[in-house]
């Protein structure tokens, strides 16, 4: 048999082998087929090409399909080809060329309509605009929205695009019936490679297969499919998971399960962000109990705890090295003394946020010893403030202060105004809601505050004189919201604040940043002097004294104003 013959019936087989998926066979029937032809045949490089391009390997489909090119220069197989290998490697220009070149070769013959249509529709594609925009720029967009699936779904480029890059497919959010978060935990872990950054579960699943004391509480079927699924996140990387949410799971069990047995370098060591949240207030779900020390906890940067309770003692133990904690709960009281625990136990807290019940009795814990924190934000609604629990704290990098409902936040306040080691020259918001306090001694605050942007104030608390002193010492103030309503209640306590101050404020700023040198002024710790801003944001919400007639002014004058005389609730 002569080799012309050999290398064509080892062609017919490996084209018999591709039409039935055997793509191993068919390669290796066609690599021996070029073998014996000398490298005469452009159609045996192509069908090898074509093998290639099935197997995904589209750098050796593009080299056999220069080569079909080098032998058959005249014959559109090469350019057809590469027209859409170039087109699956993002490369717009060599496609384009590769299409003109081969929509030449293949003339007008009836029998290549469908193939002149193929690369007619995949022409247009690629000189529509976004088309040629650089992967790298295409990516720096998709990073921004942060929705790949939409994304994949807008054009086929951009769906190549997507599913090649596996830093867009860190964030896995779990949702819905139990067997769609199955597959979808399935699908991420292959597109993420196994990386996933961010892993959030919310209610709609959380409250099915995980909920608190899940052992007794889970159907049997739901069971069966929350073990697939915490198998199916083992399997991930679990050192990358930096952030984790959680709704309505039972927050240490499901952490402790989803480590299981890993040790050493495969747990989630690096975990930094925790948040766990529960729809309705639990008084028997506590969090940082002894029974339920994670090692991932020892690592968290910020953490969020939702409508559950707390066992401080134990969850400061667990953590000391905090930026954020944040906890609202409506079912019971919080004292200074359990948020003072978390301040000493992490020194480099910059932001607390906490939120309770004020009419529920707190804690009672023993009064901490003195220290200084380095809290840039502050914000506590129905804490009580008791003198003995707050009179060791100093806050040197106040900027963010935040008070409502607070028994004890007059005496708190005098307090840190007092204290040599608390500053308000760094100052930019303050708000004080729920609560009277004295003119004058808010007036002191302000003096205090020469970086203040922000302040809100709810209540008569001699709001004209505030008002009448805040041009002269808060040349940086951009927005006054005040509220008129101390409690949601229908009795009311209307703010007295009326319209001369305002205006006055509105007025001054007007004509200092008109002036000739901008309304300059110098703050400490600034290089470079400052220029007086106009009032931006104004509300004045419920305060009935505030005249009418006016308000067109104030609306012209102010970016954004508010003057909404009486709520809805309020109505008769």
């Amino acid at each position: 048999m002569s080799s012309t013959t050999s290398w064509k019936n080892l062609f017919s087989e490996g084209i018999t082998k591709f039409r039935s998926q055997d793509l191993d066979g068919a390669l290796k029937s066609f690599d021996e087929a070029i073998r014996l032809s000398n490298d005469t045949s452009h159609t045996l490089y192509d069908s090898r090409a074509a093998v290639y391009e099935k197997q995904n390997r589209i750098k050796d489909a593009l080299r056999d399909a220069k080569k079909t090119i080098d032998i058959a220069p005249t014959q559109w197989h090469g350019y057809y080809r590469s027209a859409r290998l170039f087109a699956a490697l993002n490369k717009q220009v060599s496609a384009l060329q590769m299409c003109s070149l081969a929509l030449e070769r293949l003339g007008t013959d009836a029998k290549h309509e469908a193939r002149r249509s193929e690369l007619t529709a995949l022409r247009l594609r690629l000189e529509t605009p976004i088309a040629k925009f650089p992967v790298e720029l295409l990516l720096m967009v998709f990073e921004i929205v942060g929705r790949p699936v939409i994304i994949s779904h807008i054009c086929h480029r951009w769906r190549q695009v997507a599913l090649s890059q596996p830093t867009l497919w860190r964030s896995l959010v779990l949702t819905g019936l139990p067997k769609k978060a199955l597959r979808k935990v399935r699908e991420w872990r292959k597109r993420s490679c196994g990386r996933i950054a961010e892993l959030t579960i919310h209610k709609s699943l959380g409250e099915v297969i995980l909920p608190h004391g899940w052992q007794l509480a889970v159907h049997p079927d739901d069971a069966a499919m929350r073990d697939h699924i915490l198998a199916e996140l083992r399997c991930l990387d679990l050192t990358f998971v930096k952030a984790c949410h959680l709704e309505d799971v039972d927050v240490a069990q499901f952490l402790a399960a989803l480590e299981g047995d890993l040790i050493g370098p495969l747990g989630m060591h690096h975990l930094e962000t925790l948040s766990s949240s529960q729809s309705y207030p639990s008084g028997p779900i506590f969090l940082g109990s002894k029974e339920y020390v994670i090692r991932s906890w020892k690592n968290l940067r910020a953490l969020t705890i939702n409508n559950m309770g707390c066992d401080w003692t134990t969850l400061t133990d667990l953590m000391h090295g905090l930026n954020s904690f944040e906890y609202r709960v409506s079912n019971f009281s919080v004292s200074f003394e359990c948020v003072s625990l978390v301040l000493q136990a992490n020194p480099e807290l910059e932001k607390v946020v906490v939120e309770a019940n004020p009419f529920c009795s707190p804690l009672a814990l023993e009064a901490p010893e003195p220290f200084t924190s380095n809290l840039r934000h502050l914000e506590l609604n129905g804490v009580d403030l008791s003198r003995h629990s707050t009179q060791s704290l100093s806050l040197p990098s106040l900027q963010v202060l935040r008070l409502s409902r607070a028994p004890g936040m007059e005496a708190m306040l005098r307090r840190l105004a007092e204290d040599p080691g608390t500053s308000f020259a760094g100052l930019v918001e303050l708000t004080i809601k729920h609560y009277l306090l004295e003119a004058q001694f808010v007036i002191s605050m302000l003096s205090q505050a020469p970086k203040l942007k922000i302040l809100q104030l709810s209540g008569d608390s001699g709001v004209n004189d505030v008002a009448a002193s805040l041009s002269i010492p808060c040349k940086t103030l951009l927005r006054i919201p005040i509220s008129g309503s101390v409690e949601p209640v229908p009795i009311e306590l209307p703010i007295l604040l009326t319209t001369s101050p305002l205006m006055r404020i509105v007025k001054e700023r007007i004509a200092l940043t008109s002036s000739d040198d901008g309304g300059r002024y110098w703050l400490p710790g600034e290089d470079d002097d400052q220029r007086v801003s106009c009032i931006q944001v104004l509300k004045v919400d419920e305060c009935p004294q505030i005249e009418a007639e006016i308000l067109p002014w104030f609306r012209k004058n102010v970016p954004t104003f508010s003057c909404r005389f009486l709520s809805k609730k309020f109505r008769v």
